[in-house]
């Protein structure tokens, strides 16, 4: 007996498992291999592996002869950059969806005109993990659509809805009542045919991210988030022109990135105080009033929470808020606004570095006026919303290695936080031991609201 031959079957199925379909249809020469693989545990096509001849041929053929002696499927994935011939696959997809038990399928398919899903997918009673990608486009979902174990839907890289009379997105969700955990990766809503209604009794985690590049939306765009359940939220977008309904009302934690857009357009200009803007953030903001957990993901949201700041809501739940800040030169006058609104906030993270004016130009300022330089920007002087701000922990990134604008906007939050215990400093990138010594120094000798606080240096 070989050595894989006296291995336990579940041991076999795994190994198996690693393998191309067509590298473990070759295993299979022996009685024992073909009563063990009645159950396979993955089934893959990818056409960026070598082959020869076509994909599809190769893709039916494979099939064909896995169908004749499997009776399940437990993981189906196919990927095809070149396009594939749907009058000769979807029969065999819609043998795995109907007979096969398939719990877990992954799709991502180009094609000049995209690539239409077979109706069974909507109905396939075994599928919990569904993830589809590249040029699918889905106009039409039965109306006995229901995937009553799918608990994870993952839409990626152009995924596109076409109908938006009886709204297939809408359907979609609709047909899914366990439905956990949705991704939207590159959702395009400009491009899409839809109702703008994302809504989900079940869902628990929700995230929609889209690259901020320019964008153009040619028509009024409301959206309407119906998802009481929901307790993790990460959402990247140009801001639509409202949202309709907010329904967050078990929201633990969020992540935002976005983007408010002047005329449905965005080129790379930034929104001014004078601009009419065509986007509309009130109703969501106040539809984070229950979060715990808060992640600014971008200066993009300093300013949307700043032009809307008079919607933001008293965050009562609020005990953690972490601010990224990857453009030094975006203003952080909406921080006030919202740390006013923060009343049991314990721990306020800073990465990728504070905000204040570069030497240069705080020297410049400084020689106008004929005063020391202020490397503190106008939009944080003063910081009189830190004098009752409930701030335990306070972490921050030295993103240029200790400047003195950086090293005073420290001192400004050593200097006014009154019940700040623990300053938590790091560097972001590497620095001499002398410029050590000089960060060490000069936080230790910065005189300090609370005589408890503690600080800690962690150098790169």
């Amino acid at each position: 007996m070989d050595r894989i031959s006296g291995l336990p079957d579940e041991l076999i199925m795994l190994i198996v498992s690693f393998l191309a379909a067509k590298d473990a249809a070759s295993l299979i020469t022996s009685r024992r291999f073909r009563n063990l693989y009645t159950i396979i545990p993955d089934l893959e096509f990818d056409d960026t592996a070598q082959f020869q001849g076509r994909f599809t041929d190769l893709v039916s053929r494979e099939m064909a002869a896995r169908l004749k002696t499997t009776t399940r499927i437990r993981r189906f994935s196919l990927k095809s950059k070149r396009g594939i011939d749907p009058d000769r696959i979807n029969p065999w997809l819609r043998d795995v969806l109907n007979h096969r038990g398939v719990m877990d399928i992954k799709m991502g398919i180009y094609g000049d005109n995209g690539y239409t899903l077979p109706l069974e997918i909507f109905t396939c009673k075994t599928l919990k993990n569904l993830k589809l990608g590249r040029e699918i486009e889905i106009s039409l979902v039965p109306e006995n659509a229901l995937l009553p174990s799918l608990e994870t839907l993952v839409l990626d890289d152009c995924v596109r809805f076409c109908n938006p009379v009886d709204c297939a997105f809408k359907a979609f969700l609709s047909a899914c009542p366990v439905l956990k955990e949705l991704t939207i990766d590159g959702m395009c809503w400009e491009t899409w045919e839809w109702s703008g209604i994302v809504s989900s009794q079940s869902l628990q985690r929700l995230t929609i991210g889209r690259e901020l590049v320019d964008f153009e939306g040619p028509n009024p765009q409301y959206i309407t988030f119906d998802t009481p359940s929901l307790a993790y939220l990460e959402y990247g977008d140009f801001v639509p022109d409202g949202y309709t309904t907010v329904s967050f009302e078990s929201l633990v934690e969020a992540k935002l990135n976005l983007l408010v857009v002047v005329n449905r357009r965005w080129h790379g200009r930034f929104a001014n105080d004078g601009d009419v803007l065509s986007s509309d953030a009130t109703n969501l903001i106040q539809g984070i009033r229950n979060v715990q957990i808060l992640e600014l993901s971008s200066p993009y949201t300093f300013e949307t929470l700043y032009f809307f700041r008079e919607a933001i809501p008293v965050l009562e739940k609020l005990h953690h808020l972490t601010m990224i800040n990857d453009d030094m030169g975006f203003c952080w006058r909406f921080l006030p606004f919202l740390l006013n609104k923060a009343p049991n906030l314990k721990t306020l993270g800073i990465e990728g570095g504070v905000h204040c004016l570069e030497p240069d130009d705080a020297e410049e300022e400084a020689d106008n006026v004929d005063e020391e330089p202020d490397y503190v920007c106008e939009c944080l002087s003063g910081y009189s919303c830190l004098l009752t701000c409930s701030v335990e922990v306070l972490e921050i990134t030295l993103w240029y290695g200790g400047t003195t604008g950086e090293l005073q906007q420290a001192k400004h939050f050593l200097g006014k936080l009154p019940r700040l215990e623990l300053l938590k400093v790091r560097t972001w990138r590497r620095i001499s031991d002398s410029d050590k010594l000089r960060i060490h120094t000069d936080l230790h000798m910065f005189p300090r609201a609370s005589s408890n606080c503690r600080v800690q240096l962690s150098f790169v």
